[in-house]
């Protein structure tokens, strides 16, 4: 028997793909979604930090599919171990442009393109705690352009906490000084913990509580509250309760679930 068939699911539940069905707003993801959108109404450089599998490419994307199409135009790239020099290279290269021979050059001709554009371009960097130095360099740069104008681009930086570390170095300071709006994803609430999982299964096609309340305070416990990990130990603790014939979770398919991941 599936684990779909034993707990009456019509598919496999946590996928690493969040539907619109699964996904579960929850009040620290819209507090990131807001800041995002009041730096770009604002003309401000967003940076947005959060651990990993707290759910950064989530907000990324759907703060993407906010932007309406007819007003924007998105350059996103999760492209962020470049070799130096090269994010300059990479978004002209993305939009087409020729290069010039020299970085400076490049990049004139790339904020003059934008310039001329009728939408309003919007620059998503993910994972760009992988950003090299030099593209960070390159990011100076680019919006080192005109500062008494409005820039011919919005740009959003998302990536994990080291990223601030790097920012606050000496020699970044300058892009660190111009990033006005800095906001932190943080983990899920032990409240919202098993809102987040119920969300899942139901778009999974669970039609009953397939977790019980110490199971989903043993899951918050050992996941800290992080998306990505509270997903994996409840599939697993499902797999658990599923060779012992229970039809509902318990904790101790959790402590099970939790042993045969450490045991990985």
């Amino acid at each position: 028997m599936t684990l779909e068939e034993h707990f009456g699911l019509s598919q496999t539940p946590f996928p690493k793909s969040v539907s619109d069905a699964s996904l579960f707003r929850h009040p620290g993801l819209e507090h990131v979604l807001e800041r995002m959108r009041f730096g770009l109404d604002h003309d401000m450089i967003t940076g947005v930090f959060a651990g990993s599998g707290h759910g950064k490419s989530t907000a990324l994307s759907l703060f993407a599919k906010s932007l309406a199409a007819a007003d924007y135009q998105i350059l996103a790239t999760s492209l962020t171990t470049l070799s130096p020099f090269s994010f300059i290279a990479h978004l002209t290269t993305t939009l087409g442009l020729p290069s010039r021979r020299f970085k400076g050059e490049t990049a004139a001709a790339l904020l003059a393109h934008l310039r001329g554009q009728p939408k309003r371009t919007v620059i998503l960097v993910d994972e760009a705690h992988l950003l090299p130095d030099a593209s960070l360099e390159d990011l100076r740069l680019l919006t080192a352009d005109d500062l008494d104008r409005r820039s011919p681009f919005a740009l959003v930086l998302v990536g994990q906490p080291v990223l601030r570390e790097r920012l606050t170095e000496p020699r970044h300071d300058a892009l660190w000084q111009r990033m006005a709006i800095r906001v932190r994803l943080r983990p899920l609430a032990e409240g919202e913990i098993g809102s987040f999982l119920e969300r899942h299964l139901r778009a999974a096609g669970g039609k009953k509580a397939l977790l019980d309340n110490d199971a989903v305070a043993a899951i918050f416990h050992h996941s800290r509250g992080i998306p990505r990990l509270a997903q994996n130990i409840a599939l697993h603790a499902m797999l658990a309760a599923m060779n012992t014939g229970k039809k509902i979770v318990d904790a101790q398919a959790v402590q099970q679930a939790v042993v045969d991941l450490e045991g990985v």
